[in-house]
């Protein structure tokens, strides 16, 4: 079965107004549209919360896409504060199950022509933190954006309605430029589910380490920083940073546009949420949620 390819079931349509049937049977999903996990929004260019790990539900049934999505982000990881902005998400099929895919921040490249098995390069811009609204985390040193590259892989099996599959999957990024020079580690468990005949309804649930370097450069507070903002003097250790559980619904609107929202609920853990910025300046409860459209090709 190729994997890559969806079909929505058979759709009855009125044609001539005269009651007159026409059965779409079969047709691919490619002609169609898609929305995708539009609820990890960011900024385009700005300082966001768009994280790698906090991105991956776009549907994998749906073979070629690209979309926007628009919603609300907290200003930086462990910030109380959401700023509003928008995202391009999207996916580029070929051969039987190979693809790229970009979600906000982060892209993936699926080099394996298998039914279940996912594995191949993967990277994403992690944003920094700067020109906060809190006047007392934004007198801690600016944290400049990173590139980060790495590798994913995971196993997904499709049931008999390409809607209906399970992802069990994760992937490792290590920061090459800009202030992080560390890595974190990220696992989740993904579950699509058919709604109906044509809507879709997905849950997931994800969890990320982080190295010391990486936990180092986010939540930790020196001395120079204590004494610019107050704050006081924190070394952050490597550990579990979050753990995280989404859903989101796509709706067809047309032969080839989707809408689609979500919501997404993250806890900071250990050093993420004992860090003075979350525990005193910010908050370890993290929401996102939003809405997007897109467009299949």
């Amino acid at each position: 079965m190729n994997t890559s390819k969806a079909y929505f079931p058979a759709k009855t349509t009125s044609v001539g107004g005269r009651g007159m049937s026409a059965k779409l049977e079969g047709e691919p999903f490619k002609n169609r549209l898609l929305i995708a996990a539009v609820f990890f929004a960011s900024s385009l260019g700005g300082s966001a919360y768009a994280d790698g790990q906090f991105v991956g539900m776009t549907p994998s049934f749906i073979p070629s896409h690209f979309g926007l999505g628009f919603g609300s982000y907290p200003e930086h990881i462990g910030s109380e504060k959401n700023e509003i902005g928008f995202a391009p998400f999207g996916r580029y099929s070929w051969g039987k199950n190979r693809y790229i895919a970009l979600e906000v921040n982060y892209a993936s490249m699926n080099l394996l022509e298998h039914r279940n098995w996912r594995f191949g390069p993967a990277g994403m811009w992690r944003f920094g933190r700067k020109d906060v609204d809190d006047p007392v985390v934004n007198e801690l040193p600016d944290i400049d954006g990173s590139l980060e590259v790495g590798f994913f892989g995971a196993f997904e099996q499709v049931g008999e309605d390409p809607r209906d599959r399970w992802w069990f999957g994760g992937n490792i990024t290590q920061g090459i430029t800009g202030d992080n020079n560390g890595y974190t580690i990220t696992a989740s468990v993904r579950r699509w589910m058919p709604i109906g005949r044509f809507s879709a309804f997905g849950l997931s649930l994800g969890t990320t380490y982080g190295s010391s370097d990486y936990m180092d450069t986010f939540f930790s507070v020196d001395t120079t920083g204590s004494d610019a903002s107050g704050l006081p003097v924190f070394q952050a250790r490597s550990g579990i940073r979050d753990v995280r559980v989404a859903a989101i619904f796509m709706q067809p609107v047309s032969r080839k546009w989707v809408i689609g929202g979500g919501l997404l609920y993250s806890r900071l853990l250990e050093d993420a949420a004992n860090s003075p910025i979350v525990s005193q300046r910010g908050d370890p409860d993290q929401l996102v949620f939003g809405f997007g459209l897109a467009r299949g090709f």
